[in-house]
Formats: C-alpha cells, sequence, structure tokens
C-alpha cells in the first residue's frame, strides 16, 4: 500500500450497509451517495470524499421525509 492509497482511504465511507437505491433521485437512501460515488469513493482523494460527504448532507435534509 502506498501513501497515496493510505491518504485516500483516510476519509471513512458514509455506507450503513443498508443499500436501497431511490429511483426518483438516484442515490442511496442507506449512505445518501449516488452509484457514482459508491464506486468511485475508493479512488477519491479526501477534498473529494468531503465534498461528497457535504452533499450527502444537503440530500438528506432536502430529502427525508419529518418524522
Amino acid at each position: 500500500m502506498t501513501m497515496e492509497t493510505d491518504a485516500r482511504q483516510a476519509v471513512e465511507s458514509p455506507c450503513i450497509m443498508s443499500c436501497v437505491v431511490d429511483q426518483n433521485h438516484g442515490f442511496c437512501l442507506g449512505c445518501w451517495r449516488t452509484l457514482r460515488e459508491i464506486s468511485d469513493w475508493h479512488r477519491y482523494f479526501p477534498e473529494q470524499k468531503h465534498a461528497v460527504l457535504a452533499e450527502i448532507e444537503t440530500r438528506r435534509a432536502t430529502h427525508s421525509t419529518p418524522t
């Protein structure tokens, strides 16, 4: 494993092992990532991962139903 690989893995995946893709919006209702974000996560640099995590918060706030 290289230092570059270690740096890319420094940000933990938001996956909660509850994978259900919302057909209307195209993201997983478990982790709120798109299929592209899920498949490319291991290639992302930390900055990219943090950007996705910020987008996840927006998606969650926009698409979650109040309880």
